[in-house]
C-alpha cells in the first residue's frame, strides 16, 4: 500500500480540485484506488465532483464537507474562500468499494442500503469488510450505525464523521464516487493489504458532577434527577451556561460536554460525548446525540491544550493498537470535531504537527466534522460528538 494527501486553497471550485488531484497523483505516481474528499461548503457544488471525476478516473471517491479547512501532514488548510483535502491509497493487494443511499424517512434501512452497496462495489458481497468508513449528515447516526451493522455484525469497525458546514444552517453535503449528494449515508468497505489500528476518544475528563437521565426524546432531554434538565446543567457549569437564555448553547457549552461511559480498559472508564446544541424555553437540553431515560451522565471538562494535545495522543493510541512504530506509519485519517476545531482554531497548526509527529511524517488528512464515530473498545461502535476518531495504516 501507498498512501498521500493534497490540498488546495484555490478560489476557483474547478480549479482547486484539479489541482489537488493533479498534486495527489504525482505523490502516488499513479490513479489511486480510493480518495478521501473532504471540503468546505465554498466548494460543495457539481464542479468538484466533475473535477475530481476528470482528474482521477477510475478512483473510488467518498467524503463530505469539512468545517472551516481541513489538515494534512503539510499544517492547517483554510481561506476564506474554502479548502479542499485529499488522500488517496494505492493497494493492488486490497479492496475498496463505496455505496450511498438516501436516508428519507429511514436511516437504519439507508445504512444497510449503502453497506450492500460498498460491498458489491468492491465485489466482495457477503463479506465482512475488514473496517468500515462513514459520513452522513447530522440528526440520524445512531440508526445509521446500526444499520451498517445488521450487514456486517458488530464486529467490524465503523470510523468517520458527520458531514459539516460553516454556521450549522444546513449546507452540509456528502461525496461519493461521481455524486454530488444531499443528505444520504455514504460508505466504503475497506479491505486492505496493510495492518491498520484505529482509535476514538476525546479531549475532556470528567468531573464530580453527574446524575441520570429521568425523562428524555430521541434527543432532548428534558429531566435529569426529575428536575429540569436545563437548571440541573446550568448548575453544574456554575452559571457558565444559562438556564433561562434560551437558544443555540454551542459555543458556549464546547468546555463542557455531557459524557457517558461506553466501556473500560483496565478499569478505566471510557466515555462518548454528547455536546448540547439548545437550551429550551421549557428547561429542556436539546444534543447531537441520541440520549435515553436511565442514562448515566457526567459533565465533562476539557481546557484548550487538552483539546490541541489530544489529536496526536488518539494517533498515537490507533498507532499502538496496529502494533507498529511511526516510522513504520503509510499514512492514515482523523476526524477532529468541527467545535473543537473552532474552540481552538487559532492553535490549529499545532494540531497538525502533533499529528505529524505521531503519524511519522506520513501522509495524513484531517476533517473538521459535526459528529464523530468510532470504535471504542472490541469494535464497540459508537456515535460521539467534541471527539477525536483516527484511522492509521502500516
Amino acid at each position: 500500500m501507498r498512501a498521500a494527501s493534497a490540498f488546495s486553497i484555490d478560489a476557483d471550485t474547478g480549479a482547486c480540485a484539479a489541482t489537488a488531484a493533479a498534486d495527489l497523483i504525482a505523490a502516488l505516481g499513479e490513479i489511486p484506488d480510493i480518495v478521501m474528499v473532504y471540503a468546505t461548503e465554498h466548494h460543495a457544488g457539481p464542479a468538484l465532483i466533475e473535477s475530481l471525476s476528470t482528474g482521477l478516473p477510475g478512483a473510488r471517491l467518498i467524503g463530505g464537507t469539512s468545517c472551516g479547512g481541513v489538515m494534512t501532514e503539510a499544517g492547517f488548510h483554510a481561506s476564506a474562500d474554502g479548502a479542499l483535502g485529499l488522500f488517496g491509497l494505492c493497494d493492488p493487494s486490497g479492496a475498496f468499494g463505496v455505496g450511498f443511499a438516501p436516508i428519507g424517512d429511514d436511516a437504519h434501512a439507508a445504512g444497510e442500503a449503502a453497506m450492500a452497496s460498498a460491498l458489491a462495489d468492491a465485489d466482495r458481497d457477503f463479506e465482512c469488510p475488514t473496517l468500515v468508513w462513514c459520513c452522513q449528515p447530522p440528526g440520524t447516526e445512531e440508526r445509521v450505525l446500526s444499520g451498517v451493522e445488521a450487514v456486517i455484525g458488530r464486529r467490524t469497525p465503523i470510523i468517520g464523521g458527520s458531514s459539516a458546514d460553516e454556521s450549522i444552517a444546513g449546507a452540509w453535503r456528502q461525496f461519493a464516487t461521481g455524486q454530488l449528494l444531499v443528505d444520504h449515508v455514504v460508505v466504503a468497505a475497506l479491505f486492505p493489504s496493510v495492518r491498520h489500528g484505529a482509535a476514538f476518544q476525546s479531549g475532556y475528563a470528567p468531573t464530580d458532577r453527574e446524575g441520570v437521565v429521568t425523562k428524555a426524546h430521541d434527543r432532548q432531554v428534558l429531566e435529569i434527577d426529575h428536575r429540569p434538565a436545563g437548571e440541573i446543567y446550568s448548575g453544574w457549569t456554575d452559571g457558565e451556561v444559562c438556564a433561562t437564555a434560551a437558544g443555540a448553547i454551542l459555543a458556549k457549552s464546547t468546555p463542557t460536554p455531557l459524557g457517558r461511559v461506553a466501556a473500560e480498559v483496565g478499569g478505566v472508564p471510557m466515555f462518548v460525548l454528547s455536546h448540547p446544541a439548545l437550551m429550551g424555553a421549557g428547561g429542556d437540553l436539546s444534543l447531537f446525540t441520541d440520549i435515553a431515560e436511565g442514562d448515566h451522565i457526567h459533565l465533562m471538562r476539557g481546557s484548550p491544550d487538552s483539546l490541541v494535545k489530544r489529536a496526536g495522543l488518539v494517533v498515537a493510541d490507533a498507532l499502538a493498537m496496529g502494533g507498529w512504530s511511526p516510522q513504520e506509519t503509510a499514512g492514515g485519517l482523523v476526524i477532529y470535531c468541527g467545535g473543537c476545531m473552532l474552540h481552538v482554531r487559532e492553535r490549529m497548526d499545532e494540531v497538525a504537527a502533533q499529528v505529524r509527529e505521531a503519524m511519522g511524517g506520513a501522509p495524513f488528512l484531517g476533517a473538521f466534522t459535526f459528529g464523530e464515530q468510532g470504535a471504542i473498545v472490541d469494535s464497540c461502535n459508537r456515535h460521539g460528538n467534541l471527539m477525536v476518531s483516527a484511522l492509521a495504516f502500516g
